[in-house]
C-alpha cells in the first residue's frame, strides 16, 4: 500500500458536486467540475491510512 498518497475532498460552488481526488493529480491545477465545468475548491486533505 502506498502511504505517501494524500487525498483531497473537492466541492463545486456552482452546483454543489463533491469529489475525492488524489492531491498528486490536482496539485497546482484548477480542477473543473465534472457536471457543470466551473472551478472546484479544495475543502480538506488527509493522508492515506498506513
Amino acid at each position: 500500500m502506498d502511504t505517501s498518497n494524500t487525498t483531497g475532498w473537492w466541492n463545486c460552488l456552482g452546483c454543489s458536486v463533491e469529489v475525492e481526488l488524489p492531491t498528486t493529480a490536482t496539485s497546482g491545477f484548477q480542477v473543473p467540475c465534472p457536471d457543470c465545468g466551473e472551478a472546484m475548491t479544495e475543502q480538506w486533505q488527509w493522508d492515506a491510512a498506513a
